[in-house]
């Protein structure tokens, strides 16, 4: 068990951190890809592994890392170590120097992550604000009690199930909150990660959709063309009017029933449009409760902002998936030294 021992000021200065980053996504995703037991990541992980069987030696160092006894904690402690990238530093994880985990981190990237980062982006995107809806509608409890069945909020203690033991103590740094689509634990804690604003401490937990929704399957909608016409009728145009009205309705997130009462449209109808629109990459699907919650994702979001601000967008294309500061940063690039 896991434990971070929240203060006033920590309670205080919480905030829903961006994503991860794609390398630490890498990470935990060779969790997934050990583990034959999970449906969701099935057709991913064969045509990972499709990926790794063909590569020849080229994926060596992705190979090693699937080999780590401790899995993604042991590997994520010694990629954030990786600011001394010298061939004489050694990550401490199957005696590899410390240049090569980080240029097997990058190849595991590039073969599990990278082909769906937009839609995994996407996803990650809605999740913030998922929780950030959380954070200002009901408050600080109701949020960390919505992070997952493993992670526990008992005044003043947050509890995360894990087969480690840890206390920690912000003393008033704050903390960070982060979802991810590839972690298997109940949570991930990194203590003070190298670039986060004012030390805080990030507490990474695990998000994934209902279902897959072809989250893993495909690119997925990394640019959408806004039409000419006056605004709404071009959202309309693109999605449907029904569904135009279904995307305006779930803005501030809604139930399958909610959704039907606010339309005058039978639960059917409502399944069947919120299937097109989630399949789209527009709207995520998640369970809270016994109740099935849909909300706007990132992308969903600017096909709004854009139906609402023709001067600004029309007749142009939106942007794919923004790149802010990740919450926790990569390492340096290996650097090659020169012996004397």
């Amino acid at each position: 068990m896991q434990h971070i021992i929240l203060c006033a000021d920590d309670l205080a200065r919480i905030r829903i951190a961006y994503p991860i980053g794609r390398q630490v996504e890498a990470i935990f995703a060779v969790d997934a890809l050990r583990d034959t037991k999970s449906e969701f990541f099935r057709d991913w992980r064969r045509g990972v592994n499709a990926r790794i069987s063909h590569s020849g030696q080229r994926l060596n160092g992705v190979r090693r890392l699937a080999r780590v006894r401790g899995g993604s904690r042991e590997i994520l402690s010694a990629w954030l170590g990786g600011a001394d990238t010298s061939d004489t530093a050694h990550s401490g994880i199957l005696g590899v120097q410390q240049s090569q985990l980080l240029a097997a981190v990058d190849d595991m990237c590039q073969v599990a992550v990278q082909p769906h980062w937009s839609r995994i982006y996407t996803h990650l995107a809605s999740a913030q604000d998922f929780r950030r809806d959380i954070m200002c509608g009901d408050g600080i409890e109701v949020l960390l009690n919505s992070l997952g069945p493993g992670i526990r909020w008992t005044a003043p203690v947050l509890e995360i199930d894990s087969e480690s033991t840890a206390h920690l103590e912000p003393n008033g740094r704050g903390l960070l909150l982060s979802p991810s689509l590839f972690l298997q634990d109940a949570g991930a804690v990194v203590p003070s990660p190298p670039g986060t604003a004012g030390g805080s401490p990030v507490l990474i937990f695990p998000d994934r959709p209902s279902d897959q929704c072809g989250l893993l399957s495909g690119e997925g909608l990394s640019s959408v063309p806004v039409a000419t016409r006056r605004p709404q009728e071009s959202l309309a145009g693109l999605v449907g009017r029904t569904r135009a009205a279904v995307l305006h309705a779930l803005r501030d997130g809604c139930s399958n029933g909610n959704l039907a009462e606010k339309l005058g449209v039978s639960p059917a109808a409502v399944s069947q449009h919120t299937a097109t629109l989630r399949n789209a990459g527009l709207i995520s699907t998640r369970r809270s409760g016994s109740q099935v919650v849909h909300t706007v994702t990132a992308l969903g979001r600017r096909l709004l902002r854009d139906a609402s601000d023709s001067s600004e967008l029309c007749g142009h294309v939106a942007p794919g998936p923004p790149s802010p500061p990740d919450a926790i940063r990569t390492p340096p690039p290996p650097v090659m030294r020169r012996s004397a």
